[in-house]
């Protein structure tokens, strides 16, 4: 790229790319909102039954309806209405082969100009989104050998949803390879993935034209963990994540081709258990390592060094009453570039000639409903509390009641956000409400509402922001 290109895009990138980010993590909140555990049985097995007496099947489903009400950095209020069908089956073999298939059928409706990526109302896609099979040697070997051996090898493959470490590093959708071996105290996790490339993952990177399309990074790591007799897990691990993604345009389209590739490789360390009874705890400090590709805005892409971290610590107090309440202290944080013009993307990233700090990954945490900052440059506090203030009462004995207070904040006052902020450290106060209602055993509601008071360092709209959210599931 010649001189004079360059003091021409320079101007007009810290221009366009102010909002570029932002509808990612719109997208990003809703898409993950609902996780799905499968528990796999472990029974042992009378082998003299016959195949269909020695197998499990389950078939279910559920219809849900969700409404958002969100109000965005230029104060639009944007409103999503979400009906759904899911439908799933599980069935066990022996207690030692696992199969699982999920279904949705999700219609994505928006108010007149309301979408996030401008493609209107559609389906959501895909159809068929969690598909595996599980393998348990233990039971194996007790359902067809009567042995109990000590220790275990389980394996997961298929597409699934991968949580690693606390979530700093990986929170996401893969098609994936996954053994556990146990050896007494020890557990020793593998991990071998890709994203699906589909509408179900949402990239870190929202100057790269498909980031909400099409993903394709590639995941590759193992974790160590020794978990003691009081039941405390300590872990290290390490994951690489290497770029799939295909050369494509760029958000905004410069006129010129854009190097987005990003790879990185993630060295952590963390425990979780009880420091007394009642008091829990979760921590986890990640060390993040790599190659980005220089802002293309202000001179030739080069290739530059990643150095970056975060962290992330959890106490959780039960109370041990009659209502199941709780207090809970979360802090996040999350290392910035002070040379970036956004903190996530590779169009107004690191500038050339210096190594790249921001944080980066696929992972989640919860940084509120309203403002929601991309885990990078950031550093928030959460006081939360929940219970169920009616234990005794009929009808409403299953009504939970909760609110998080965050103060949000950058770790590095000079280094960007994924919004336009000025060079202050305190970014503003949001206050998140929570009920979950389970009517019966097969239907409940649930509402969250999150408001965020701006502080002077947000230099887009200055209002407060809300986020309403509302869902209903009848399961069958």
């Amino acid at each position: 790229m010649s001189r004079r290109k360059e003091s021409w895009i320079g101007p007009l990138g810290v221009l366009v790319i102010a909002g570029l980010a932002f509808g990612q993590d719109e997208q990003r909140r809703i898409e993950r909102a609902v996780r799905t555990a499968d528990p796999a049985m472990r029974e042992r097995i009378d082998s003299s039954l016959s195949f269909a007496e020695r197998s499990y099947l389950e078939v279910g489903g559920f219809l849900s309806t969700t409404f958002v009400n969100l109000n965005d950095s230029n104060d639009n209020s944007r409103r999503y209405f979400s009906p759904e069908i899911s439908i799933y089956g599980r069935a066990v073999i022996d207690g030692a082969h696992t199969f699982f298939g999920r279904a949705r059928f999700q219609y994505r409706e928006f108010s007149q100009g309301d979408s996030f990526d401008d493609r209107g109302d559609r389906w959501g896609e895909p159809f068929v989104d969690r598909w595996w099979y599980e393998f348990d040697l233990k039971a194996a070997k007790a359902a067809y050998d009567g042995k109990t051996i000590d220790g275990n090898l389980n394996i997961r493959v298929g597409r699934q949803f991968v949580d690693w470490g606390s979530g700093l590093t990986l929170s996401e959708n893969l098609y994936a390879f996954r053994p556990t071996i146990e050896a007494g105290r020890f557990t020793v996790d593998g991990l071998a993935g890709i994203t699906p490339g589909d509408q179900s993952v949402t990239d870190f990177d929202a100057s790269r034209g498909e980031f909400n399309e099409e993903t394709w990074r590639g995941f590759f790591g193992g974790r160590f963990a020794y978990r003691t007799k009081g039941n405390e897990e300590f872990y290290a691990f390490v994951l690489a994540q290497v770029d799939y993604n295909e050369d494509g345009p760029s958000r905004p389209n410069l006129g010129f081709q854009v190097d987005h590739e990003y790879n990185s490789q993630y060295f952590g360390i963390g425990s979780t258990g009880s420091l007394f009874a009642r008091l829990l705890y979760t921590g986890e400090f990640v060390y993040e390592i790599g190659d980005s590709q220089s802002d293309p805005l202000r001179g030739p892409q080069q290739e530059e060094d990643i150095q970056a971290w975060a962290a992330r610590g959890d106490l959780t107090y039960l109370f041990a009453d009659r209502n199941n309440s709780r207090a809970e202290f979360e802090t996040i944080f999350a290392s910035g570039d002070r040379d970036r013009l956004v903190t996530s993307d590779t169009v107004g990233g690191n500038l050339a000639g210096t190594s790249d700090h921001a944080f980066n990954s696929m992972g989640f945490v919860n940084t509120g409903l309203a403002f929601a900052p991309s885990l990078s440059n950031i550093m928030t506090f959460r006081f939360g509390a929940s219970t169920y203030p009616f234990p005794e009462a009929a009808n409403v004995e299953r009504l939970q009641v909760g609110a998080d207070l965050f103060f949000l904040n950058k770790l590095d006052p000079k280094a960007p956000i994924d919004e336009p902020t000025s060079r202050d450290y305190f970014l503003g106060v949001e206050t998140d409400f929570y009920v979950n209602y389970r009517v019966t055993s097969d239907l409940a509601f649930s509402l969250r509402y999150g408001v965020f008071f701006p502080s002077a360092a947000v230099e887009t709209e200055k209002d407060t922001r809300q986020f309403i959210f509302l869902g209903m599931t009848l399961s069958f």
